[in-house]
């Protein structure tokens, strides 16, 4: 579009609706519609309580190749043009076939289009649960969340009301805003309370919020719905307000800090939202182990087993009412002896007279006897490189994990990749570009961390004596070399199970030594420097011992050669609140 009076740039998203503007862009809505023109997006929302995932938020956003459309625009021009059911129906049909082709875990929370189910009603939920059968997905996995509406006629009341109850009659659960909610009347929930309440947004982007206050919201709900409410707090944007929720015990988050919008549904929640909520549940039972926090916990779907003498059509059964289980595991007293495939039992039980012949026999005829097995504390490293040598058909049935021998759950090959990823684009932000170790912020981190989970540990710096001289004397090349001398020697010393090694900047490392050994392996790096740095000087530098420079006023002084010095203290659990502390 041209540009009005050379300031207002003019787009299909702002355009003054115009019944003649709109009737312009059937057109362009029937192609939206008809193309499949709308693309569902899935935020992660977590169960506080248990320490995963409870479902996704779903909801639509135009395709780039229809920009600058937007989806409520698009809305505002279905009404006028009469197409609302039509677009409806194709935003629906887009997020239930988006989540099973995902095979996501856990519930869909899908968001009801503003202003719709005011207008179409019963219309509205009819349209909903063929879009839920059409994609095959059971309608008690699903969640609708309605958005309430300010200044509601009594027709648009009616219709909520009618639409809600045809929707919990048909099975599945309702989402809605809280009578406290800026955007909500009493009227919408006169006759049938939610199943969940909304929080309003804004109450968790208010820097102010206390515990206190947020108490007094809930007392507001409970007198205005009644006790007992599953509550859903939405626009957790931050760890603070992670606290506050934490504080009075739970319930269900959705926000930036917990997970940002993916185009599928995602199998973990954020890193700090995963690790605040570990530590919240260690410190609900009394322990915390930073030992045991590995990342296939973080990954661990507990999907229940099934024992070995469980029979053919019971496991076949089950996969037909659970669409989103790849795989199941079969045990024999608690611990797995093989993986019965989806796509294989499928497959085969697909074809005649199968289910007369081993229907009624043990699902182990259609076990995978020689499955992928890992223990819950393998690191991230060794879990890597095991499935990149793996058989294709376990990065497509996932892998067992267990701990002590017994089964825990199972683990994806999708979900470890995008963890995987995550990590290192997380690990970039902050790394150091000379050496790739991390930086301040994870330095931090980890110490703050380690603090919090108490465990015992030796926190050293690591610094080079002489070192600016030799930056002056053999040149910044050389003095780059020397430091990536020293990460090197330094990562070598450590246990990648229990140590951490940063790199502050300059020629200051920082070593966090869990290894009972610490100061055995301090005195190796020492030795081995001092070993190897002996290569970056000249013959005759090595013979006195060090070299000559000239200091700022022009004076000759003798610097001895490089070495590395590292000050190390031992950090007892209580001692230090924080990493300034420890500093």
């Amino acid at each position: 579009m041209r540009m009005k009076n050379n300031s207002q740039q003019i787009s299909l998203s702002n355009l003054p609706l115009a019944p003649r503007a709109c009737a312009e862009f059937a057109e362009e809505l029937q192609t939206i519609v008809s193309a499949k023109g709308l693309a569902a997006c899935f935020r992660p929302v977590a169960d506080l309580a248990a320490g995963g995932i409870f479902g996704h938020l779903a909801s639509v956003h135009v395709r780039l190749e229809h920009l600058p459309w937007s989806f409520p625009r698009l809305l505002e021009v279905a009404r006028h043009l009469n197409a609302l059911p039509a677009l409806v129906e194709a935003n629906f049909a887009a997020i239930a076939h988006g989540f099973m082709n995902s095979q996501a875990q856990g519930k869909l929370l899908l968001q009801l289009p503003r202003g719709v189910i005011e207008s179409l009603g019963e219309r509205c939920a009819d349209i909903l649960v063929r879009s839920l059968r059409s994609a095959e997905l059971p309608l008690d996995h699903v969640i609708a969340v309605h958005h309430g509406e300010l200044g509601m006629d009594e027709l648009a009341a009616s219709n909520v009301g009618k639409a809600v109850a045809a929707l919990q009659g048909a099975g599945l659960s309702i989402a809605g805003d809280s009578f406290s909610c800026s955007r909500s009347k009493p009227q919408h929930w006169s006759t049938r309370v939610p199943d969940y309440v909304l929080t309003d947004e804004e109450i968790f982007a208010d820097p102010d919020l206390s515990l206190h206050h947020y108490k007094q919201y809930l007392a507001k709900l409970q007198q205005d719905l009644g006790s007992g409410l599953r509550i859903i707090a939405m626009g957790v944007g931050s760890l603070a307000a992670l606290k506050v929720l934490q504080g009075t015990g739970g319930g269900l988050a959705v926000g930036d800090f917990i997970g940002k919008p993916f185009g599928v549904p995602t199998r973990a929640l954020s890193v700090a939202a995963h690790k605040a909520i570990v530590e919240a549940g260690c410190e609900d039972r009394g322990v915390c182990r930073t030992s045991t926090n590995y990342v296939l916990e973080k990954l661990l779907i507990k999907i229940p087993p099934v024992e070995q003498n469980t029979l053919t059509d019971e496991v076949f059964a089950r996969f037909e009412r659970e669409p989103e289980q790849r795989a199941i595991a079969v045990v024999r007293e608690g611990a797995p002896i093989g993986l019965i495939s989806r796509y294989d039992m499928l497959d085969n039980m697909a074809r005649p007279f199968r289910h007369e012949i081993y229907g009624r026999k043990q699902c182990t005829r259609f076990m995978d006897a020689e499955p992928l097995i890992v223990k819950v504390q393998t690191p991230l490293l060794e879990l890597s490189e095991l499935l990149a040598n793996a058989h294709p058909r376990h990065l497509i049935s996932g892998f067992i994990i267990i701990d002590d021998g017994a089964y825990l759950g199972m683990g994806s090959v999708q979900d470890l990749v995008r963890e995987i990823t995550s990590m290192q684009i997380e690990a970039a932000k902050y790394a150091n570009p000379l050496t790739q170790l991390p930086g301040n912020v994870p330095i931090n981190e980890h110490i703050d961390h380690l603090l919090a989970t108490q465990e015992h540990a030796a926190i050293c710096y690591c610094d080079l004596d002489n070192f600016k001289p030799l930056n002056d004397v053999y040149g910044y090349v050389t003095g780059d070399e020397v430091i990536r001398l020293t990460a090197r020697i330094l990562s070598d010393i450590c246990d990648p199970e229990l140590d951490f090694l940063g790199h502050v900047g300059g020629d200051d490392f920082v070593l966090v030594l869990r290894s009972k050994d610490w100061q055995s392996r301090c005195e190796r790096a020492l030795k081995v420097f001092g070993e190897e740095i002996l290569s970056f000087f000249s013959h005759d530098d090595i013979e006195r011992g060090g070299y000559l420079t000239e200091n700022r006023k022009g004076k000759v002084e003798f610097h001895g050669l490089t070495t590395l010095s590292i000050g190390a203290m031992e950090v007892i659990p209580g001692l230090f609140s924080n990493h300034l502390a420890v500093a």
